[in-house]
């Protein structure tokens, strides 16, 4: 037996995935939205944290440094 799929059939199966494209795309809007304000938020605490205590942060730039240059300055052409 073979399928027969009338106009209407097919205007309404249309219909139905275009409202569903709509609401997932209404509800990747909404969460794209939630995930910048909480992004937004983290930024915030991180800021209000270092300008609270900034040398955690200056003392591991620091020794990021110090290891950078150790690391850099074994390097050397045996000539």
């Amino acid at each position: 037996m073979q399928d027969v799929y009338t106009r209407d059939d097919v205007s309404k199966t249309i219909s139905e995935g275009e409202e569903k494209l709509k609401q997932a795309g209404s509800e990747a809007q909404k969460r794209l939205k939630q995930g910048q304000e909480h992004l937004q938020q983290i930024i915030s605490q991180a800021d209000k944290q270092l300008h609270e205590n900034p040398w955690p942060i200056v003392a591991g730039v620091a020794v990021g440094c110090l290891f950078l240059g150790f690391f850099a300055g074994n390097v050397r052409s045996r000539d």
